[in-house]
């Protein structure tokens, strides 16, 4: 059996206007012949601003502060620079050099005295009273020592009875190597001796004379 077609009605037609209606249609928006809500005007678009009118709106008295130029340096101008001399600085008159002090040079140079035999003698005596033998030639070759000065003249080793030169005295003394050089270059060109060789003749009589200095003050104090 063939379904019967509902009949499609289009328009208004008074014939088929009925009274029948509910509250819910009378508000409903989906009612016949209602029209929909018209929508929302859409927001106009904001005014363009022209470049006169930006210009007219910035605070007068103030521009915007140019770009620093570069110079490039040309090659002329490095040449210039080049050539130029700098300017040198000039000492002041007031500043005077440092005069020259020319040291005079030194050499350490080894000291040897020996002991003769009839000082041995004494020493021994002064032994006997307590005092070493040691001691009083260790005391003589200091007051000697302090007392040397080198002369240019060459003086020979002198003739004398000596102890060996172990019961000696021995020490170092700074002199000067002008001299030294000139007595070595006149009395010994071979360079067979020492400096020690060139100064003991001037040395060790000055030893002497202080030894026995000392052996007469230690026995005066010990008798």
């Amino acid at each position: 059996m063939a379904r019967k077609k509902r009949p499609n009605i289009q328009g208004h037609n008074p014939d088929y206007s009925t009274n029948f209606t509910s509250a819910r249609e009378g508000t409903s928006t989906f009612a016949a012949g209602a029209s929909s809500p018209a929508p929302a005007p859409a927001p106009a678009p904001a005014p363009e601003t022209s470049a006169a009118e930006i210009e007219a709106q910035e605070p007068e008295g103030i521009s915007p502060a140019p770009a620093p130029e570069i110079e490039a340096a040309t090659p002329a101008r490095a040449e210039q620079a080049i050539s130029e001399p700098q300017p040198q600085k000039t000492p002041k008159a007031t500043e005077k050099a440092a005069p020259k002090v020319k040291a005079e040079g030194k050499r350490e140079t080894r000291l040897d005295a020996a002991v003769k035999v009839e000082q041995g003698a004494k020493l021994d005596a002064l032994e006997v009273q307590g005092v070493a033998a040691r001691d009083a030639i260790t005391l003589a070759g200091r007051r000697a020592t302090a007392r040397f000065e080198l002369k240019a003249k060459f003086v020979e080793k002198p003739e004398a009875d000596r102890l060996p030169m172990r019961e000696g005295y021995h020490t170092t003394k700074r002199l000067s190597a002008n001299v030294l050089d000139d007595l070595r270059e006149k009395h010994d060109p071979l360079r067979l001796q020492s400096d020690s060789a060139m100064v003991r003749g001037q040395f060790e009589p000055l030893f002497w004379t202080c030894l026995d200095e000392v052996i007469e003050e230690l026995r005066l104090k010990k008798s």
